[in-house]
């Protein structure tokens, strides 16, 4: 039984996913008393509140859900660990690697809990393929590596002022879209980050609010990066929602015997110029309402959380731990504090 604090991707998708894998969503909280009522109605979600202390006392939430802004994730994860919950905690894990490590730490002292971050690609097939075919060595030696995400969504100047365009909150391109493709790399790799840097720029620095008034934008929503591997991979880094246009998440992985392309949730294997589609098939029922490789690796992800609720937790095996969390705000980290 889930309760879920976030009436954004939580709601959105969140919900339809883990019904679809047989997950129960018990309670929904959200900052707007009144919206947070509304949508829980429209769900058909038995409680909501917009106290999340309130959903994680509740006896009928095994495992809380903390789809919020980042700013906010160390203070709800740790309080949900005290109450005895499962807990899976949105990327990126925090504001900086100083409080991921102090969830960690509270993570180890609840040891029984999973304490997990919603890296929910991990779970798709396709990726999971990918990984098995690098540590295959079906590309032989791994060289280089490059993960991309370009998309428009904040390109418009007009867009209103949210905690997204703020620093302080945990807002930017970097935590939002720079976490995923980090974690992507180290999880097809199976391997650590040894050294990162890159640069994060702010291009639209004024938003309105809901008022009309010009807000200054704090966070980033332009990034680039260059990662060493620990096993001497190099890999490049570009993440933007400005752009006036669309490109799918894409990570492309290049061996001394051939190249491996995850791509709009396809893999693909290549030698030379040639490419091959060897994507997976479902091995879950994914409904077609949830497009798009994030909604429905969130459908996998329910999968494996039903089966660790039920007593199997190795189900969670290849799951994105607190600790991993850390590991990837640490890259984060050096990023941001290596740009000019």
């Amino acid at each position: 039984m889930i309760g879920i604090i976030g009436t954004g991707w939580g709601a959105r998708v969140q919900v339809p996913a883990f019904r679809a894998a047989g997950l129960t969503v018990t309670a929904l909280a959200g900052s707007n008393p009144t919206r947070t009522t509304q949508i829980a109605r429209e769900l058909e979600v038995p409680f909501a509140t917009a106290n999340w202390r309130e959903l994680i006392a509740r006896d009928d939430v095994q495992l809380v859900s903390i789809v919020t802004p980042p700013y906010l994730h160390r203070e709800m994860a740790e309080a949900a660990l005290a109450a005895g919950k499962h807990v899976l905690c949105e990327k990126p894990t925090a504001l900086n690697a100083a409080e991921a490590e102090a969830m960690l730490v509270a993570a180890q002292n609840h040891a029984d809990q999973f304490a997990l971050i919603d890296h929910e690609l991990r779970f798709l097939p396709a990726v999971q393929a990918a990984r098995a075919r690098v540590m295959a060595g079906d590309i032989g030696e791994v060289r280089a590596a490059e993960v991309r995400f370009v998309a428009s969504s904040r390109a418009d100047p007009q867009r209103l002022w949210d905690w997204w365009s703020d620093q302080h909150a945990g807002g930017g391109v970097l935590g939002a879209i720079g976490s995923h493709q980090i974690d992507l790399l180290r999880f097809i790799l199976a391997d650590e980050v040894a050294s990162a840097q890159g640069v994060v720029q702010t291009f639209v620095k004024q938003r309105p609010d809901a008022h009309g008034a010009w807000q200054e934008v704090t966070s980033d929503d332009y990034t680039s990066a260059i990662l060493r591997f620990t096993n001497g991979v190099v890999a490049t880094l570009t993440a933007t929602v400005v752009a006036r246009a669309n490109e799918p998440l894409t990570v492309t992985v290049y061996g001394s015997a051939g190249t491996l392309r995850f791509s709009g949730g396809k893999l693909s294997i290549g030698v030379d110029d040639h490419f091959s589609d060897i994507t997976p098939p479902h091995t879950v029922e994914v409904p077609a309402s949830l497009t798009g490789e994030f909604p429905q690796g969130t459908v996998y992800l329910g999968h494996a959380l039903r089966a660790a609720l039920s007593g199997q937790r190795n189900a969670l095996a290849l799951a994105a731990t607190f600790a991993d969390g850390l590991a990837i705000q640490r890259a984060l980290d050096a990023i941001r504090h290596s740009s000019l």
